[in-house]
């Protein structure tokens, strides 16, 4: 599952960016008398909405279906400027194209950072309710398994943080950041002896996980 979240945000950044790079394209193409180049901007940029119209269909989009219909919708009108008028269209058209493409673009950045934060927080719950039954049962195979998941989320959460994936403020990611080296330090020391796990140190992770679950949340 971390890594279909993965996935998620790459996919996501990679559209944003795109997005973002169209909207450069096309008030350049505005200004532009070279009809080939406005041409193929215009063409490259409808062919990108046609996409991302057809992935509004996919069952692996995690959107809710409003979204999915103003993306929809908003695909339609570009594809109707572009069709009607073409290289002749006036330079406000090009740049209502523009200005879809640049809010769209920031539009799913936070739709992926709320829907991040959502996921986070449920992941480390699970994880601090998986370490805790592991430890109360006494089984060492799970409990070594949660060490490991907790480990590799609290790597992937610095990750976001470090290359600013998250529209969160600059302080709550230092302390992410903090948190993400504490656990990838101490996991090891935990999962040395499992006949005498160190219970301040588990208890420790335990509440970090629930108390970051409930800072996401309140903050998505």
């Amino acid at each position: 599952m971390l890594d279909e979240i993965k996935e998620q945000i790459a996919a996501a950044t990679r559209e944003a960016e795109l997005l973002q790079n169209y909207s450069d394209y096309l008030e350049n193409a505005a200004k532009s008398k070279n009809d080939n180049y406005k041409l193929l901007i215009l063409d490259e940029n409808m062919k990108m909405w046609v996409a991302i119209e057809a992935s509004m269909k996919s069952p692996k989009n995690s959107m809710s279906q409003e979204i999915k219909d103003n993306l929809t919708k908003l695909s339609k009108y570009v594809e109707q400027i572009t069709i009607t008028h073409g290289v002749n269209m006036t330079e406000n058209y090009y740049k209502s194209l523009a200005e879809i493409n640049r809010q769209i673009s920031q539009g799913l950045m936070e739709s992926v950072s709320t829907n991040l934060a959502q996921q986070e927080a449920y992941f480390l719950a699970k994880c601090a309710l998986d370490m805790s039954e592991a430890h109360k049962a006494n089984n060492k195979e799970e409990f070594v398994e949660a060490l490991d998941k907790n480990q590799r989320l609290w790597v992937m959460i610095k990750t976001l943080m470090v290359g600013n994936k998250t529209n969160l403020p600059q302080d709550i990611k230092d302390n992410l950041i903090k948190l993400a080296d504490y656990v990838s330090k101490n996991t090891i020391k935990l999962g040395q002896d499992l006949d005498n796990v160190d219970q301040k140190m588990l208890d420790s992770f335990i509440n970090i996980n629930r108390q970051i679950s409930e800072g996401l949340i309140r903050n998505a």
